[in-house]
């Protein structure tokens, strides 16, 4: 008989179960017929109501589960075109309030939510700063109409200079919101989310210091652990660094041997058989070594990523590769994907005669003249 109790007591535990719910009341002042819309990160929606006349309401409605998502404001009379702001739902009701006239700002939400709460604090930030730097950038323009025809040449390029400063540095805004966001919430459980918004690769030393000061819940969330693996490889691949031992062999079975490329410099190619970019761009690296100064200087070791031999070394006889050619045909899987931290495809790196790192991922549509610059003004 004991047993009959199990399922009846399951029931009823089940039974006591709280279903997580949502409810969102907007205030949308001049907005007479928009819509208010809520979808997932991959761009299914979950909720949705119309925006009349300065409002929209919805009731209780059920939550699947606690996450990210994106909410939307449009306003059937503009034209404005602002990206979907994120939000953190979790159970309870959010009160939403917009700016009249300036939708593109990230709304003020009330909410319960201590994640909502840190997340509207970082893109108020970013929304601040972005206002501070479209002033300067209105300011300098108005002065370039009134008095640009009447400057000297050197006051001219002087504010051109200072106006094109200006607008490289809204770029940035993001990553300084996100360095005060630190310093304001440094126990906060989703800086590691909100540092997946911002260019972390281009200072990896400065951002892997950062990393390294959040909170644990921060650091071991998924996020955590993705950016403290690849900042862990990034802060190897800097100038100045040992580059990564290449994994593979070559065509004929042999283990690479670093010691085979007797340069001063040496060019380092990751490319795949199938990827357009990689094959057009052999014909560059063949063009540069028809340059008999830069031949005598420079190396070159591409290292494939594909998975079929009988691919990779037809692709070799096809583009006519005359330098060593590496690949352990694990593809994405391959070590030397992480170690040299390959996000696109191709990517290039400049090494000296150690083999120690000299320029990081040089830009495909610069090649040429990033190595040529460089080992000139070396030399």
């Amino acid at each position: 008989m004991k047993k009959l109790y199990i399922p009846i007591l399951a029931l009823i535990l089940s039974g006591c179960v709280k279903r997580s719910s949502v409810e969102f009341e907007g205030n949308t002042p001049g907005i007479k017929d928009g819509v208010f819309i809520i979808k997932t990160t991959g761009d299914s929606s979950v909720y949705g109501e119309n925006i009349k006349d300065g409002h929209f309401s919805i009731p209780k409605k059920q939550l699947k589960y606690p996450d990210y998502y994106l909410m939307n404001i449009t306003d059937g009379d503009t034209t404005d075109k602002h990206e979907p702001f994120e939000v953190y739902l979790e159970d309870g009701k959010y009160t939403i309030e917009t700016e009249a006239g300036h939708l593109y700002k990230y709304p003020r939400i009330i909410s319960s939510s201590k994640i909502q709460q840190q997340l509207s604090a970082f893109y108020t930030m970013v929304d601040q700063l972005s206002a501070e730097s479209n002033r300067k950038i209105d300011s300098l323009n108005a002065v370039l109409k009134v008095k640009g025809n009447g400057l000297q040449q050197q006051e001219l390029f002087k504010l051109l200079n200072k106006l094109s400063k200006t607008k490289n540095g809204m770029i940035n805004n993001n990553v300084v919101a996100f360095r005060k966001f630190v310093q304001q919430f440094p126990n906060s459980g989703i800086s590691a989310h909100l540092m997946t918004k911002i260019n972390y690769d281009d200072d990896p030393v400065s951002f892997y210091a950062i990393y390294k000061t959040l909170s644990p819940e921060a650091r071991n969330s998924e996020d955590g652990k993705e950016i403290g693996e690849k900042l862990s490889h990034l802060v190897k691949l800097i100038p100045g660094s040992t580059a990564p031992a290449i994994v593979g062999k070559t065509p004929d079975g042999k283990a690479f041997d670093p010691k085979s490329i007797n340069k001063k410099y040496i060019l380092v190619e990751f490319w795949r058989v199938g990827n357009d970019f990689s094959r057009s761009n052999h014909q560059e690296l063949l063009d540069m070594l028809q340059d008999k100064d830069l031949k005598n200087k420079l190396g070159i070791v591409s290292v494939s990523l594909d998975t079929r031999q009988d691919w990779w070394t037809a692709a070799i006889g096809e583009d006519h590769l005359t330098w060593p050619q590496v690949c352990d045909l694990k593809g994405d899987d391959s070590p030397n994907t992480t170690n040299w931290s390959i996000s696109t495809i191709p990517t290039y790196y400049l090494l000296d005669g150690n083999w120690k790192i000299v320029i990081a991922n040089i830009p495909i549509n610069r090649l040429n003249f990033e190595v040529t610059d460089y080992i000139d003004a070396h030399h």
